[in-house]
């Protein structure tokens, strides 16, 4: 008989078992830095879910599939509690990101429980008493930050368990009464009241004052600013530089939140358990406080009547411009939305993305899929840039992914340990001479996560120099001769776009790329700037290390980078005046 364990769903030591068998139900619940209290423990991690192949490609379209469901009803009900009759599109737009990470996140929350009392004999849980902690979040970035909060994951578990019904609950004497918002603190993007920031708000007020009521509403174009301004003037107004006021947060109130719902009584399972959960999750900003919203989106200082708006950056978590954004689309003004980094046009599901599902046009770096709606423009971040000067001293810089948030059907923490391991494969595999002038670039965003990035490089390289990300990026790579990415990044793009020497290397292949897109990463795989492997980086790296510049100028090189950028990397000597001409174009 296999021993029965005390179940742990999260890294809160509050809900541990030290007197009996544990079973950690999955990496997360260790973390790094407590490593001294949980080896000492009788206790294993379960499997991780969903990390094969064929198993992340059928759930990855399961979800689709019901997040496309579920956004009809929701658009009904949302309707119906409050007395709108607005689009699907409308809806799509406000709150459509936020939907699909809320069923991925459920999904591999409900799949890794059922996989784990099919598989392991667990005996009880501990579960805190939390009739008075609400999973709602006051808008979606914070929903976010909750998928990798201990406690929202506790509750969430404590749900499913609950729904299920398969093992007791051993409720703590700790609850949760008066507990609000999340055990992980966010990092601090409040603007410094500094001379800068000053300014910045006084120019920004006076250039208010030249806006017009038909102007186009260009607003975090990811354009560089300078860039930006010089589109607006060619387009004959004003350059602005518009800003979302800060949203207006409203608690959760439990009796209104009774109106609301979905219909979940001739469903069973897991799409039973989304639709009754959705009530206590969806944030306030689209019930409670949604009529606030409206009234703050009201209030914007923006073109009443835009001849079109146009951004790459707001169509995620800023609520109060997407429901501006929805009203305007509902009234009949085009919306155009530019491409936001890279997995556009590459990965399996790109497609589905609300960004790109609810624009009039979408424009990209260069790919287009035949999708008429899709417009080849160039990467936007490097416009105007001027090729960076090649050299063939300095040292080599480490690009590091940051942990990410636990959003995805499949276990994305485990998969993110294996990333940590090829990293060290790569640095191991370096020669002595080079590894002395290697510099690891942490992803500074994620340092909150507790993955404790510096304190792991610290412990297995001791000497290794570390970056910590907080100087600009383009300032690492002016120092370096060589730049490595260890994932399938916006980076990459970017270095290539500008011609800088790297080479790339990742877990899995060419697997999670669309089949239209592989040929091209081929090209790269062909030419020796993507590796299969960490070792066989190392060795590229070894090998050209005496004369990058003529490794990279090399017509095989060139020729792969090229023919990659032409599709998704493009540039141009005059964005401004491409842009203005697409814009034009697509506009009429």
């Amino acid at each position: 008989m296999p021993t029965k364990r005390h179940l742990v769903t999260t890294a809160d030591e509050r809900t541990w078992k030290f007197n009996r068998p544990v079973l950690f139900l999955g990496e997360w619940c260790r973390l790094y830095n407590r490593k001294h209290i949980w080896e000492k423990m009788d206790a294993i991690v379960a499997a991780p879910y969903g990390i094969q192949g064929e198993q992340k490609e059928h759930d990855l379209t399961y979800v689709q599939a019901l997040t496309g469901q579920l956004l009809g009803e929701l658009a009904d009900a949302l309707n119906t509690f409050h007395h709108t009759s607005y689009s699907v599109r409308y809806w799509h737009i406000l709150v459509g990101h936020w939907l699909s990470r809320y069923v991925s996140t459920v999904f591999n929350r409900y799949a890794t429980i059922e996989q784990v009392l099919k598989n392991y004999s667990v005996s009880e849980t501990t579960v805190f008493s939390a009739a008075d902690y609400d999973l709602a979040t006051t808008n979606s970035l914070a929903f976010v930050r909750a998928t990798h909060d201990d406690v929202w994951n506790h509750v969430l578990y404590a749900n499913i368990l609950a729904f299920l019904g398969s093992i007791e609950g051993e409720k703590d004497a700790m609850t949760l009464r008066g507990v609000q918002g999340f055990s992980l603190q966010p990092i601090d993007t409040a603007a410094r009241l500094n001379l800068k920031h000053y300014m910045l708000n006084t120019v920004r007020s006076l250039l208010q004052k030249l806006s017009r009521r038909c102007d186009a509403v260009i607003i975090s174009s990811y354009l560089p600013l300078p860039v930006e301004a010089r589109l607006q003037l060619s387009l004959g107004q004003c350059p602005q530089l518009w800003r979302s006021p800060v949203l207006t947060e409203v608690s959760v109130d439990r009796d209104t939140r009774q109106g609301f719902g979905l219909n979940a009584a001739k469903h069973i399972g897991f799409e039973r358990f989304i639709r009754l959960q959705m009530r206590d999750i969806i944030p306030t900003c689209y019930l409670e406080g949604y009529d606030q919203l409206v009234e703050q989106a009201d209030a914007v200082p923006w073109p009443a009547e835009p001849r079109f708006i146009f951004t790459s950056n707001q169509f995620d978590t800023d609520e109060v411009f997407k429901v501006w954004a929805g009203s305007m689309v509902e009234r009949g003004v085009p919306y155009f939305v530019g491409q936001h980094g890279n997995n556009y046009g590459t990965l399996h599901d790109y497609a589905s993305w609300p960004e790109l599902v609810t624009s009039d046009k979408f424009f990209t770096w260069g790919w287009t899929d035949g999708n008429p709606k899709n417009i080849p423009a160039f990467v936007f971040k490097t416009a105007g840039r001027k090729l960076q000067h090649k050299r063939n001293d300095g040292g080599v810089l480490l690009v590091e992914l940051g942990v990410p948030y636990r959003m995805t059907p499949w276990d994305s923490y485990f998969e993110f340990g294996i990333y940590q391991e090829e990293q060290y494969r790569f640095v191991d595999a370096l020669p002595d001479a080079i590894r002395d002038q290697l510099t690891v670039r942490l992803y500074r965003p994620s340092q909150h996560l507790r993955w404790f990035d510096a304190q792991r490089w610290q412990d297995r390289l001791p000497q290794l120099h570390i970056d910590p990300g907080m100087r600009k990026i383009q300032e690492a790579i002016a120092q370096n001769r060589l730049v490595i990415h260890s994932y399938d990044s916006t980076g990459i793009l970017e270095t290539l776009a500008l011609n800088i020497p790297t080479i790339c290397f990742w877990s899995g292949g060419l697997d999670h790329l669309d089949v239209n897109a592989r040929p091209y990463y081929q090209l790269l795989q062909d030419a020796e700037i993507l590796l299969d492997t960490p070792e066989q980086a190392a060795k590229m790296v070894a090998l050209h290390w005496g004369d990058v510049s003529s490794w990279w100028d090399s017509a095989k090189v060139q020729n792969a980078r090229k023919l990659f950028c032409e599709q998704y990397a493009r540039t141009t000597k005059a964005p401004v005046r491409t842009m203005k001409r697409l814009l034009l174009e697509v506009n009429g």
